[in-house]
């Protein structure tokens, strides 16, 4: 398969764990995202935010696909944040290019998603509005 049209989103299977304990369940106190893709967001945005990328250095995992990104709000982000750190639009011209950097950033950013939500005392949906 070309690389220019890879269509999954890979994260490092190390930080596997933490993606399903923040979407397996049926409270969502507990469990504050529906899907994987969701809390990839939130990673994603909290390392830009933060202006830390991370190489995914272990294996990688498949957790979504391209497809599963909303045209609506998800892309236009993944698209901005890409162009932010390349600093040329030409950037959209790859979508191996704009996944890789989203995945950067997400792979940073899950981290501090863990410490601010599992790593507290307090139940991981009410660390998530604390968060914001």
């Amino acid at each position: 398969m070309n690389e220019e049209h890879r269509d999954t989103v890979n994260i490092d299977d190390s930080v596997h764990d933490i993606y399903k304990r923040l979407t397996e369940g049926n409270d969502p106190v507990d469990v504050p995202f529906q899907t994987m893709k969701d809390v990839f967001m939130w990673a994603a945005s909290l390392g830009y935010q933060r202006g830390k990328r991370k190489p995914i250095r272990g294996n990688r995992r498949t957790i979504f696909r391209w497809a599963q990104f909303s045209p609506q709000t998800d892309i236009p982000l993944i698209k901005a944040m890409a162009i932010a750190d390349s600093g040329d639009v030409d950037v959209l011209m790859s979508q191996e290019d704009v996944l890789a950097a989203v995945e950067e950033y997400a792979n940073a950013g899950i981290l501090s998603v863990k410490s601010s939500l599992l790593n507290v005392n307090r139940q991981n949906l009410w660390n998530l509005v604390e968060l914001l």
